[in-house]
């Protein structure tokens, strides 16, 4: 780009600078061809594209002419010939703005097809319009007389890359019976001044062809945006009464889900209510069962301490050799008696019967004895004393000296009735 400047500053000032052009491409520099009957892959115009069964020669390339170095095939049949031959080359450039436009010298016969760096340059004598195939034929035979002809192109500095870049050509015979094809190419880096007025041009030319197609393009865009919105207002228009019908569909079907969902919660929750139901009714009476059970063996604790009190004293008056069996019956009463699984047993129960009887009692008096417990059991059993001292075994004024002891832990004054406050708590 500094040495453009220069050569502009010169120019203006008149300055005579000799610049000299730089064949990058010349005649007789090596290409890779492909001329078999099938077409390469699609990415065979691309710069990383791997040459794997790719022949190679020096310009110019083809068959039937006098001036051809490297001889290419078209074929086992000279009546039905192949119809493209594909041509690749990769140069270096340092610099592309090291010139102010770079020249490229083209011979064709028939048509060609350029692409540089994998970007279609420029298409000769082929279809305007189409998408070029292995198949597809020059628009017309090159004649004799136009064999010889050169074809110019200019190529500007920001078409090619710094370092490797890559040309790439098919060309295509227009009948499959043409009796001679040839590819040669030139490029040719120029800095000469008088070519300043061509690139002007051109760029200018580039310039308005690109500023009108811009133009036709946002006029197309505009075109394809107003259309593009009816469209989606009668889209919407048609996308929003689906979506009302949908939404109506869904909830009337929600509402005969959750109607159906619901009936059959309430049934099963019923059911489980009512199995519930059963079960506590059924695991009450047990416990009221095991409760009286509890009572009646505690009555027979008593029993046996009766028993236990008369055989004792039938011990010490007795001096026979069945003494000795009596102790021993005595011992197993003793043991018994001295077994407090039945008391547990009875608390246990008590306190299914009468939810939280035990907890709310230890809470608000934590000072009751174990004895003291036992007391309230049975005063909320509604128990009266005789029974109470003969469960306990002990004397009826010792349960009622237990009964005061018990209120005035409680902080009960003298009115309240100690069986009312049990009843209530």
């Amino acid at each position: 780009m500094k040495k453009t400047l220069i050569y502009l500053i010169g120019l203006v000032f008149g300055l005579n600078l000799s610049l000299a052009q730089t064949k990058i491409i010349s005649e007789g520099d090596e290409w890779y061809y492909y001329d078999d009957k099938s077409a390469p892959p699609k990415e065979w115009i691309n710069n990383n594209y791997i040459y794997t069964d790719w022949k190679k020669g020096i310009s110019p390339l083809g068959y039937g002419d006098d001036r051809i170095k490297t001889v290419i095939s078209y074929g086992n049949n000279k009546s039905k010939k192949h119809i493209t031959k594909y041509f690749k080359k990769t140069f270096r450039i340092d610099d592309p703005y090291e010139y102010l436009v770079y020249e490229l010298k083209l011979q064709r016969d028939d048509g060609i097809v350029l692409y540089l760096n994998g970007r279609e340059l420029l298409r000769d004598n082929m279809p305007e319009n189409d998408t070029i195939t292995h198949k597809t034929k020059a628009n017309s035979l090159v004649r004799s007389d136009r064999e010889e002809v050169i074809y110019t192109e200019l190529i500007f500095p920001d078409n090619l890359i710094v370092g490797n870049n890559t040309i790439s050509a098919s060309v295509h015979q227009s009948r499959v019976t043409s009796s001679d094809c040839l590819f040669n190419l030139e490029l040719i880096g120029d800095n000469n001044p008088n070519k300043i007025p061509i690139v002007l041009k051109e760029r200018t030319i580039q310039n308005l062809s690109l500023d009108l197609k811009l133009k036709e393009l946002n006029h197309k865009l505009e075109l394809e945006k107003k259309d593009l919105q009816f469209g989606f207002l009668q889209k919407s228009n048609t996308s929003l009464k689906i979506t009302i019908y949908i939404i109506i569909a869904l909830l009337v079907l929600s509402i005969i889900g959750i109607s159906l969902l619901w009936k059959k919660h309430t049934t099963k929750e019923k059911k489980l209510s009512e199995n519930i139901f059963g079960l506590e009714e059924i695991n009450r009476r047990k416990d009221q069962e095991m409760m009286s059970n509890s009572i009646k063996l505690l009555d027979n604790q008593q029993y046996l301490k009766e028993i236990k009190k008369e055989l004792e004293d039938t011990i010490k008056e007795d001096t026979t050799s069945i003494k000795k069996e009596l102790k021993k019956i005595v011992n197993q009463i003793e043991y018994n008696l001295e077994n407090e699984e039945d008391w547990e047993n009875l608390k246990k129960h008590f306190n299914v019967i009468h939810t939280g009887f035990f907890d709310k009692l230890i809470k608000q008096h934590p000072s009751l004895s174990e004895i003291e417990l036992r007391h309230c059991i049975f005063i909320k059993l509604y128990m009266q004393t005789k029974e109470i001292a003969r469960i306990m075994h002990i004397d009826p004024r010792s349960v009622q000296a237990s009964r005061y002891r018990i209120k005035k832990k409680m902080n009960l004054d003298e009115n309240t009735d100690l069986r009312e406050y049990l009843l209530n708590l």
